[in-house]
């Protein structure tokens, strides 16, 4: 067995559904095994998934129902312990792959038999470059800066810039110290000897704390720019005063574990960027949500997708549409690069472009979206066409 991977899933099934046909098309040729941990969803999730992937014509896929939600590290440590890959990958349910992402991530960590972990180059939803691609160690002094907005002030500076790595080439291979648990690969032999996900983390930096312990033992991590898109659904909740705690008290527990001599300073920083951020937060989001209401009132507005979609398809986007009042374009010639696609758009930017995956493929969506010229670029939607579906980070259009 060459590849195990590991999806945790909670909530997010139609997610799932997508991000394991990406995965089916990027094994061929590869000896694997996938796992999907499911967290006690509320969605059917387990009964969806089961119907849609029959162990007959998917033999791969193993699903673990958990009776309650033991977190996200936990969760993955179950199926660690049973994967029989000499890699294991874990990814997020909410990202797709392109179809030679795998055979790339397998070579390039073959050929680095000192690699701790490896992440790639990950997309937004828009096909901008995500930053949480690559990070650096969340010293006392980064974690200062990304809290205190310095990052954002001075990005392409060492000093200030470190927490995101955003001097480093977007382009090239490069030495990184901390991967992403949205998609992390690493050796099974290694995770072995450095140990799996310390479960005292039940959400965020159980990746930094790995990461960081592949470090310690005088492994390297790496950074691969192979595109994968995350689309990060749950952006919509990072504005909350949960998010906002949960994620910088996990930042907490890693400050005492391995910087334990700053933690009085850093208990202090910590609750107040906890509460200024979340304070923040919460005006932000009820003051777009107030904008967003008055603008609908004076201007009802209708999703605007631009769908590149073959004509055999074409009806199932009619029919969403209609379902859903959503104001369509339909193309169905073939796109070739960023500047063709942006011509299309006529006066008016669309809300999402949706791409048919029968018609492209998900590298060439990835490709699309990333190539778009600045200020055209849009969300990516997909068509699914054997789930009559058309999904995106924010909407899920179903029949």
């Amino acid at each position: 067995m060459l590849l195990s991977v590991i999806i945790v899933n909670y909530n997010v099934k139609y997610y799932v559904y997508q991000c394991l046909q990406s995965l089916r098309r990027a094994a061929k040729g590869i000896e694997w095994e996938v796992f999907v941990v499911d967290n006690n969803s509320s969605d059917d999730s387990v009964a969806y998934l089961h119907e849609c992937f029959p162990k007959e014509e998917f033999p791969e896929l193993r699903i673990i129902a958990n009776a309650d939600n033991p977190g996200f590290g936990r969760a993955n440590n179950q199926a660690f312990r049973m994967a029989q890959g000499e890699y294991v990958l874990c990814i997020n349910p909410d990202t797709f792959v392109s179809e030679d992402t795998l055979t790339r991530c397998l070579d390039f960590m073959q050929n680095h038999p000192d690699a701790g972990c490896m992440g790639v180059k990950m997309l937004n939803a828009d096909g901008t470059f995500a930053p949480e691609s690559r990070r650096g160690v969340p010293t006392p002094w980064a974690s200062f800066c990304k809290i205190t907005r310095l990052s954002k002030l001075f990005p392409k500076t060492k000093t200030f810039g470190y927490y995101y790595l955003q001097y480093l080439p977007l382009d090239e291979p490069a030495k990184i110290e901390i991967v992403s648990g949205a998609f992390m690969m690493v050796k099974r032999d290694v995770l072995t000897d450095v140990g799996i996900f310390d479960e005292d983390f039940f959400m965020y930096c159980e990746d930094t704390d790995l990461s960081y312990r592949m470090l310690k033992a005088g492994r390297n991590n790496y950074y691969l720019p192979t595109q994968i898109l995350h689309y990060k659904g749950e952006s919509t909740r990072r504005n909350t005063y949960s998010y906002v705690n949960n994620f910088y008290k996990a930042i907490f527990i890693f400050f005492k574990k391995h910087f334990n001599s700053h933690i009085f300073l850093l208990r202090i920083l910590i609750h107040i960027a906890i509460y200024v951020l979340a304070a923040f937060s919460f005006i932000n989001r009820y003051y777009r949500q107030f904008v967003y209401k008055i603008k609908s009132r004076i201007a009802p507005h209708k999703p605007q997708l631009l769908c590149l979609v073959s004509d055999k398809n074409a009806d199932i986007v009619k029919t969403l549409a209609a379902k859903y009042s959503l104001d369509i374009t339909l193309h169905n010639s073939a796109v070739a690069d960023g500047q063709q696609l942006a011509s299309l758009f006529g006066n008016v930017k669309p809300d999402y472009i949706v791409y048919d995956t029968e018609q492209y493929s998900y590298g060439q969506i990835l490709k699309l979206a990333h190539s778009l010229p600045e200020g055209r670029k849009c969300s990516i939607g997909t068509l699914l066409p054997e789930q009559q579906m058309i999904l995106t980070n924010l909407f899920i259009f179903t029949p």
